[in-house]
């Protein structure tokens, strides 16, 4: 399976947004990472969906967005002319409408994620599996606060959803980890069967060192 860097770009310069663009584009990135939150289900708020369609406007990296919302099936239609060619992914536990906003997301030419906090068993994938792209793996719980640590019960996650995508006849779907993914982080988790990994101050974006060499420096690692 091919590693997928899907850089954060809340972690990279807000106030040179397009200049940092073009640096992921220099570093050749799989995906752009965009976290939409509100406050609902998290305890900050992030970028709002309006940023989705200004750096669809200067950048052809596909999108990874990762809505962090209670009900988003409230304002699932402000995302809907945004997800051609993207990929979308929603948190199972806040909502009840799961099914109902993949088949949206999918009519409009997105590819469909689910998302899961740390805490948040597996078997909940199991019936939504033929009509994803993705499943989100969240390494703590989604939001900005403290990290859990990367223990057995985190890395058997990993493992167990791998082996239900291979199960199923699913090898497709991206699994991907997100929260303090560091290189160390990356390698475990690509171990037990992720192959998407979401980069912020942990990895690529570090005081005075290039996104673009420490990006090449993670392909590398990862070999």
């Amino acid at each position: 399976m091919k590693d997928i860097l899907s850089p954060s770009i809340m972690c990279a310069d807000l106030l040179n947004l397009e200049g940092e663009i073009r640096k992921l584009e220099e570093a050749k990135v799989d995906l752009i990472h965009i976290d939409i939150m509100d406050t609902t289900f998290t305890d900050t708020t992030m970028l709002p969906p309006k940023i989705i369609p200004l750096i669809m406007n200067i950048t052809d990296i596909p999108l990874d967005v990762h809505v962090m919302i209670s009900e988003p099936e409230r304002i699932i239609n402000t995302f809907l002319p945004y997800c051609n060619g993207n990929y979308v992914s929603f948190h199972v536990e806040v909502t009840k409408e799961m099914a109902s906003i993949i088949q949206q997301v999918k009519k409009a030419g997105g590819k469909a994620g689910v998302a899961l906090n740390s805490a948040t068993p597996v078997y909940v994938l199991e019936e939504l599996i033929p009509h994803i792209d993705m499943v989100l793996l969240i390494l703590g719980d989604a939001g900005t606060g403290p990290r859990q640590i990367l223990d057995e019960q985190l890395l058997n996650k990993i493992a167990k959803v791998r082996e239900m995508l291979i199960k199923m006849d699913r090898e497709d779907i991206i699994i991907e980890v997100d929260g303090g993914v560091s290189f160390e982080v990356a390698r475990r988790t690509k171990e037990k069967g992720a192959n998407a990994f979401v980069l912020g101050t942990s990895s690529i974006y570090q005081p005075g060192k290039s996104v673009v060499e420490l990006c090449n420096y993670l392909r590398e690692y990862l070999k």
